[in-house]
């Protein structure tokens, strides 16, 4: 069997043989039901909480003989690790397959974002503390104050905002996804590298909490990050665009290296 057609058959059986991780994504999409709120808070809007998930199906996926509880384990599962150790399979084109399949999962919440978006491109949203305000209408292009009679400051129109929350989304759970594949193959070898992985996982998860301890009139860092992203996007999809190839190039090599 040729390349592109073992390809799409592993594509096939990853899909088929693990039907339950489609689910998942259904929990990436808090931001989708914040878009429908009237004034959302824009805080709520471009953070998820649950980006660690992202990393639990990143585990289960690209690496189910491991994280799973070993090959037995992860066969049980429904994940069909025995079938696919008695196939003849190239260990390059098995971790295409199954980083195809991760990061097409990943993206279905934020495809999701992104098709509202574009049936309701503008939004209003409320912005505090003050800093946050200035900053979003210096770096979000067109953004303005809303006058209203209720004589509230905090509400800004941003026209395609909700166009921009999703493009912001879809590159957000693209670096995640690329670098929860990394992380996985980089700790691939190591024998306690489960352990190693969820604590680094538990540390990243905690770390919006170090905002807890900032000024009050300082901008947070996700705030920071996604105004520099609204103002230079070129920049970011290239980084990102580079970020996923060169990541899965090194990501085939290593597996196909660590299974020889």
């Amino acid at each position: 069997m040729n390349t592109s057609k073992q390809f799409w058959a592993l594509v096939r059986f990853h899909t088929l043989v693990s039907p339950f991780v489609w689910a998942m994504p259904l929990a990436f999409c808090v931001p989708l039901f914040m878009m429908v709120q009237s004034y959302p808070s824009l805080n709520l809007l471009i953070q998820v909480q649950n980006l660690f998930l992202v990393a639990v199906l990143g585990a289960l996926v690209v690496a189910p003989e491991i994280f799973s509880g070993g090959a037995a384990a992860a066969n049980g599962y429904g994940l069909g690790i025995e079938f696919i150790r008695t196939r003849a399979v190239d260990k390059a084109v098995l971790a295409r397959s199954r980083a195809a399949c991760f990061f097409a999962t990943a993206l279905v919440a934020p495809l999701l974002i992104a098709a509202y978006a574009l049936v309701h491109p503008d939004v209003q949203v409320s912005i505090y503390p003050s800093s946050v305000l200035r900053d979003c209408l210096r770096y979000v292009s067109g953004s303005t104050l809303v006058a209203n009679g209720t004589r509230r400051t905090d509400l800004v129109s941003i026209p395609s905002g909700n166009v921009l929350i999703a493009a912001w989304h879809i590159w957000e759970f693209l670096v995640v996804a690329c670098l929860v594949q990394a992380l996985v193959y980089l700790l691939y070898p190591l024998k306690h590298r489960r352990s190693i992985f969820w604590i680094s996982i538990a540390v990243v998860s905690l770390s919006p909490l170090l905002g807890l301890f900032g000024h009050y009139d300082t901008v947070p860092l996700y705030e920071a990050l996604f105004f520099r992203f609204a103002s230079h996007q070129a920049l970011f999809w290239s980084g990102a665009l580079v970020a996923l190839i060169a990541g899965q190039a090194w990501s085939e090599w290593r597996f196909a290296r660590l299974e020889q």
